[in-house]
């Protein structure tokens, strides 16, 4: 290794720096973890909190749940403690963890027990980490519990091992943000003694949890989690310290193994070997290639098979771009602390003398790794002293030699009278150059090999032979050949490592374009076709998206690109397999391999959101690493999409039921009140009359009829309202324009309010040549009746309701004011809101509050506007009300259906 790469190893990882930074910041997470419930974390963090307390820190509790243990709660003694809140939840008190009174209080450490506990409803957040969440942004250090079977990643092996799926479960983000990580360790016979003994659950529950959860497989496969969960966490923190430092690795704290793969079919017998190897030592391993970008078709499906069988057998493949094999392979080891290297053993031909092997290399350089040459992975063939394998040109390598060679040559010979020998190999030179430029390393190298050969063929002495007599010619035409082999490969690598750039770019493109599609994509529809036609455009072949459809009972194909896609028995198998095992079935996977379809399900937190099937058997060329990795990218952001806009649709579908639920219990309140209250009038007077007919005056008895009459009339405009809200609301409700004067509308509407203006005066103003309007008159007579008869309700008794109109431009302004209360200017607007009633609800006298929500879809549905102003004097409320005035030329006379506006 020399200076500058030396130098290169010792700089700091400036993402471990920025991880390192973030732990020592304020605001940080304790996490004391646990196997099982009763290990001991409350009463260790409780300890651990007096003792630095004792010491100066200012630490108080937020929440301890101790269960009634005794000895917790002596521990918590002289340690201050925040209230907890008060909360109610279907008739039961409840204490919870006071969030808003810890912020308050702004200590610099806060103990909060049980992670992963759910808050009661109606809390600002439904689960306690949120709470802690918030407590970290304020930059409070917070103190907390966890067991292991509620991290979100272990949800499935803890359902598997315990037969019982976690239901409130902690994502794995926070546990990666916490500063420190203590574990709390008991073994199963201490804790299922400490379980009997009472210290952990009251007798009965205890009983219970000896027959399920507490058994001591359970206990012992959960503290196993446990113990992992905490040596990842340690070997990330190792990492993360040897990149702060700038440190070279490997630290032996771990083993960790990495295969070299070559891209041979040998290397699967390297793969088992290496795998048997990281077995006995209880290793993780991993393999890795280093892709130099001059891979065939061939070696790219050597490679892929490779990757499968890594990924059956427990292990991770990584295939990283770079020229020097073994720079990367060890800038790799040494960046993820690999402490043993395994490399195939390969002979290298007699002619490759000057070559040095990979193993030779790792020899020298790799000192600080174990480094395992696993013997017997490669084929022995018969010694040949030329190479066995023939090396191929296809159209692409020797065209561009042929044709830019004699472009070289001519140029060569125009200025050879007039150019000295050595001056012209800088002609073949170019040539060189840019063969190597356009069509990479093997072009290069023929186009080197005709230029040597052209060059000393034509421009050498003897001329138009290749015998050469002059010493110094012969150093030029070797120099020449030397200096173009060089500039040839050194312009090929430029050229891969651009081209690997380029594909580079693209990929992330394409993602950053799938990113935006997705991130826009409003319901689970759009989602689906964005991800279904970015996958068919981008690998060139159809796609399919399957999934379970109400009413059926096979999964069903709701959406295809390019095209409509049928699949045959077989191939829906397959999907409902890979469905029902959320794992990859069909072509290139392990599972029904002879489809010509595979099928991906789309997983997000342990659901299946749907199967997205490739066609990938109907393509010429297999899928490379790159695009597998591609795939899998781009479905992770589609199931996540498709996540996001289930939720969207969950969250809308909720508050559409709370709407509805809010509705239905307005309209029985206004049923309940402004159905009842006539009703009841009537039934009165009615019962009156016929029980004290004899006894009743004739005066009496029209009174009685006449209020029989009037709650008859107040009962038809309530019931009339509600009809007519439910025909807005459902677009049924059709405008049949005609020209009507206002004055005719005004007075039919108080024609039929004649009852209600006994004690109220009517004030009429507005100039006697108002144009005509072209409307629906009974929609707007009964717009008016609502909005005078909601003047009346306000008014004082003989107070006086004052109608005017006048011509602005095209619109004809009514207002209606009266002498009431007024209206405050914030509830203006809402005023035109169903069953809006100024907070009264059925007790107001008021009514339902429809009349004027009514108004506004009457009014909307002719295109004007109404709404609600203060009168001049600060005494009372104006309706204003806009209609729109029409030419004869504009009139439609087909009817127009009204909707809600």
């Amino acid at each position: 290794m020399n200076g500058s790469e030396t130098r290169e190893a010792l700089r700091p990882d400036p993402d471990a720096l920025l991880r390192t930074t973030r732990r020592e910041a304020r605001g940080c997470l304790r996490l004391f973890l646990g196997a099982a419930p009763g290990v001991g974390k409350t009463f260790a963090m409780l300890r651990t909190a007096r003792d630095r307390i004792a010491e100066g820190e200012e630490i108080v509790i937020g929440v301890i749940e101790s269960h009634g243990r005794e000895d917790t709660e002596n521990l918590c003694e002289g340690i201050e403690r925040i209230p907890l809140a008060e909360c109610e939840h279907q008739g039961r008190r409840f204490q919870e963890f006071d969030l808003d009174a810890v912020l308050k209080r702004a200590p610099t450490i806060v103990l909060v027990d049980e992670l992963a506990h759910r808050n009661i409803p109606g809390g600002r957040h439904p689960r306690r980490y949120q709470d802690i969440e918030e407590l970290l942004e304020a930059g409070i250090d917070v103190w907390t519990t966890l067991n292991v079977q509620h991290i979100e990643s272990l949800n499935d092996a803890v359902a598997r091992i315990t037969g019982i799926r976690m239901r409130e479960t902690v994502p794995d983000s926070l546990i990666t943000r916490a500063r420190d990580i203590t574990l709390i360790d008991l073994t199963p016979d201490e804790l299922i003694q400490r379980l009997r003994q009472g210290k952990i659950y009251v007798p009965e529950q205890a009983r219970a949890a000896l027959d399920g959860f507490f058994s001591v497989a359970n206990l012992t496969a959960l503290r196993e989690l446990a113990m992992q969960t905490m040596a990842e966490r340690v070997d990330s923190d190792v990492r993360d310290s040897m990149g702060a430092l700038g440190a070279q690795g490997p630290w032996p704290v771990r083993p960790r193994v990495l295969i070299a793969l070559s891209g041979r079919p040998e290397d699967a017998s390297l793969i088992r070997a290496a795998h048997r190897l990281a077995e006995r030592r209880s290793a993780s391993w991993q393999a890795i290639h280093i892709d130099t970008g001059d891979a065939s078709r061939t070696l790219r499906l050597d490679i892929e098979r490779s990757s499968q069988l890594v990924e059956r057998l427990g292990g991770d493949m990584v295939v990283v771009p770079g020229q020097d094999r073994v720079a990367e392979l060890l800038a790799y080891a040494r960046r993820h602390n690999i402490t043993t290297l395994i490399i195939g053993r390969r002979t290298e031909p007699p002619w490759h003398f000057w070559h040095r092997s990979m193993g030779k290399q790792l020899l020298r350089q790799a000192r600080d790794f174990d480094l395992v040459i696993v013997a017997g992975t490669e084929r022995r063939e018969p010694f040949h002293w030329l190479p066995s394998r023939r090396i191929t040109l296809n159209l692409r390598d020797w065209l561009p030699p042929l044709l830019i060679l004699p472009g070289t040559l001519g140029l060569a010979l125009l200025i050879d009278r007039s150019m000295e020998l050595a001056n012209l190999s800088l002609v073949f030179l170019t040539g060189v150059l840019i063969t190597a430029t356009y069509s990479g390393t093997r072009a290069a190298m023929l186009s080197a090999v005709l230029s040597f050969l052209a060059y000393n063929f034509f421009f050498t002495e003897p001329r138009y032979t290749l015998a050469m007599v002059n010493r110094d010619q012969l150093l030029t035409v070797f120099f020449f050949f030397v200096v173009a082999t060089i500039g040839g490969q050194l312009a090929g690598r430029a050229r891969r490592q651009l081209i690997a750039l380029r594909a580079s770019r693209d990929q992330t493109r394409q993602l950053l374009q799938f990113s935006r599609a997705l991130s826009i994509s409003a319901d689970h529809a759009s989602a689906r076709a964005t991800g279904v036609t970015t996958l068919a455009n981008w690998l060139q072949t159809q796609t399919v998206f399957l999934e379970y459809v109400q009413g059926e009972d096979e999964l069903q194909i709701t959406d295809a690109h390019p095209g409509e896609a049928r699949l045959e028995k077989p191939a829906r198998q397959a999907a409902t397999w890979s469905w029902h095992h959320r794992r990859p079935s069909g072509h290139g996977s392990q599972t029904l391999a002879s489809q010509h379809w595979r099928f991906i399900p789309l997983v997000e937190k342990d659901e299946v959101l749907g199967v997205i099937g490739l066609a990938l058997g109907a393509r010429d060329v297999p899928l490379e690493h790159d695009q597998e990795i591609l795939i899998d990218t781009l479905l992770n952001q589609l199931s996540m999409a498709l996540a996001r806009t289930r939720l969207v649709h969950d969250l809308g579908a909720a508050r559409l039921a709370e709407e509805n639920e809010r509705l239905r219990s307005a309209l029985l309140s206004s049923v309940s009140h402004d159905l009842r209250t006539p009703l009841a009038s009537i039934i009165g007077a009615a019962s009156s009359l016929r029980d004290l007919d004899d006894q009743l005056s004739q005066h009496d008895k029209r009174e009685l009829l006449d209020g029989v009459l009037g709650e008859s009339e107040r009962l038809n405009r309530y019931i009339q309202n509600l009809l007519d809200m439910t025909r807005l609301g459902h677009g049924t409700l059709k405008i049949e324009r005609d020209w009507v004067a206002l004055a005719d509308l005004i007075n039919a509407a108080l024609k039929r309010l004649a009852t209600a203006l006994d004690h109220i005066s009517i004030e009429r103003d507005w100039p006697a040549e108002l144009p005509l309007l072209y409307v629906h008159p009974a929609l707007i007579e009964q717009a008016l009746v609502n909005v005078i008869e909601n003047a009346i309700r306000f008014s004082p008794p003989d107070g006086r309701i004052r109608i005017s109109a006048e011509r602005q431009q095209d619109d004809l302004i009514v207002r209606i004011s009266d002498e009431g209360p007024g209206i405050p200017e914030a509830l203006r607007e809402q005023v035109f809101d169903m069953f809006f009633t100024g907070g009264e609800g059925d007790r107001g006298k008021h009514g339902s509050g429809l009349g004027l929500a009514i108004c506004r879809g009457m009014i909307g549905a002719h295109g004007g506007s109404i709404h609600a102003e203060s009168n001049s004097p600060g005494q009372g409320t104006s309706i204003v009300i806009r209609l729109p005035l029409l030419d004869s030329a504009d009139t439609d006379p087909d009817s127009e259906a009204v909707n809600d506006p």
